[in-house]
C-alpha cells in the first residue's frame, strides 16, 4: 500500500492464503506502538544516493543541520504528483524540499526497491527456503481516480526497483484500492458487519425504516 502519507505492506503464503501478515515492525516508529504503516518519507544524500525511508528518513532529516540539510533530496507526500501532472511521462520530475529535482520514476523506484528488500528480508526470515526468483506475486494499490498513464507508471517504476521483470509482468498485479476493499469486504465473517436493521431509535422518535432483507444478505 502506497500511500500519500503513509505506506505499508502485508502478505500471505500460497500454501494458507487466507491467513494475512501485515508488518507492523517499522524502525523508527513511536516505542511501545505497533505501527501498521510507516511515513511516506524518502531521504537521499547529496549525491543523490537512497539513504533511508518512512520514521527513519523523516527523523534523520529533521536532526541534520539546517546548512547541511539544504544539500540532502528529502521527498515526502509525493504520490499524488503524478496524478495531478497533466502530461506525465517517464521523465516527469519531482521537486525535493530543498529545490532540487530528480526524475520521478527514480523517486518512486527508490521507495519501492526499500519495500522489496524490506519485504524478502522479512518474508526469508519466517521461509527460509524461499526461492530468490519469481517466488512472489507483488500486488501496488493505485487510486481509482488514476488515469491509464500514471498505472502505468507505477508499473514501471516496479520494474526499475527490480520487483519483477519487464519479461513476466504477470508477475506485478497493479489494483485499484477501493476494488481491494470490496474484496476484503466479500472475506469478513457475519458478525464481523454491522447490522443496520438492529440500530436503536433516532433520537427517541420512532425506529428507521427496516432495511431491506436482500440488503442485509
Amino acid at each position: 500500500d502506497f500511500g500519500t502519507t503513509s505506506s505499508g505492506y502485508a502478505f500471505s503464503f500460497s500454501s494458507d492464503p487466507e491467513s494475512i501478515h501485515m508488518m507492523r515492525k517499522w524502525e523508527g516508529g513511536d516505542p511501545g506502538v505497533a505501527n501498521q504503516k510507516t511515513p511516506t518519507s524518502l531521504l537521499l544524500t547529496p549525491e543523490g544516493i537512497f539513504h533511508s525511508f518512512g520514521y527513519t528518513a523523516r527523523d534523520y532529516y529533521h536532526d541534520l543541520d539546517p546548512e547541511e540539510a539544504r544539500d540532502w533530496l528529502y521527498f515526502e507526500k509525493f504520490k499524488m504528483k503524478i496524478h495531478s501532472t497533466s502530461d506525465l511521462t517517464m521523465t516527469t520530475e519531482l521537486e525535493a524540499v530543498n529545490g532540487k529535482k530528480m526524475q520521478a520514476l527514480e523517486v518512486f523506484a527508490h521507495a519501492l526497491r526499500f519495500f522489496k528488500q524490506h519485504a524478502v528480508q522479512e518474508l526469508k526470515d519466517q521461509c527460509p527456503s524461499l526461492p530468490e526468483r519469481d517466488a512472489i506475486r507483488w500486488v501496488i494499490t493505485v487510486p481509482a481516480i488514476w488515469k491509464q498513464p500514471a498505472k502505468q507508471f507505477m508499473r514501471e517504476a516496479a520494474y526499475k526497483a527490480g520487483l519483477v521483470s519487464p519479461e513476466k509482468p504477470e508477475q506485478l498485479l497493479i489494483a485499484l484500492e477501493p476494488e481491494a476493499a470490496s474484496i476484503y469486504c466479500r472475506k469478513l465473517r457475519l458478525h464481523q458487519l454491522i447490522d443496520l436493521s438492529c440500530r436503536p431509535p433516532s433520537n427517541g422518535l420512532g425506529s428507521d425504516p427496516p432495511v431491506d432483507s436482500s440488503f442485509r444478505q
